[in-house]
């Protein structure tokens, strides 16, 4: 070798070993930390019985239902707070979320859940009342409605 290579050799090598600015990020410390701030998030929720709009995006997507937010806000009689509309696998889902189980049941008293039987079938909305939600879906297609109220009925009905 060459005194010029060594040299140059000398300096990668000093280069490779010298300290960042920016200090180290451990993958493993940053994702512990975000996974224990979710579970306490989760364990939250479920010893207080509480849904919020986040839990109720999750386990939708979960069970391999397509989310998307129409970031419009929903109205609906009988219900005296705004929801959020999402779609859930291409129809319209509203959310109502109230801060406990009691608000919500004091708040919807004149919530009217009777089907229009004027009003074909795949047309009527299906309620869904868990805990502190209430949902209102509206589609045609039984087996989606069936999946979307047993996820949000699933945490009541002591699943996990």
């Amino acid at each position: 070798m060459t005194l010029r290579t060594l040299a140059l050799a000398a300096t990668l090598v000093a280069l490779g070993c010298s300290k960042s600015d920016a200090p180290a990020r451990h993958a493993s410390a940053d994702s512990a930390v975000t996974s224990a701030i979710a579970k306490a998030e989760q364990d939250r929720a479920a010893k207080t019985d509480e849904w919020n709009r986040a839990e109720i995006v999750k386990r939708l997507g979960e069970a391999g239902l397509v989310i998307a937010d129409s970031a419009r806000v929903a109205h609906h009689p009988g219900i005296d707070i705004e929801g959020a509309l999402i779609t859930v696998s291409g129809s319209p889902l509203e959310l109502y979320i109230y801060p406990t189980a009691a608000a919500r049941a004091k708040g919807s008293t004149a919530l009217d859940t009777t089907p229009n039987p004027a009003q074909p079938t795949g047309q009527r909305p299906r309620y869904i009342i868990s805990g502190n939600l209430i949902a209102i879906h509206v589609t045609p297609r039984e087996v989606l409605a069936e999946r979307v109220e047993n996820v949000l009925t699933a945490r009541h009905a002591g699943a996990p």
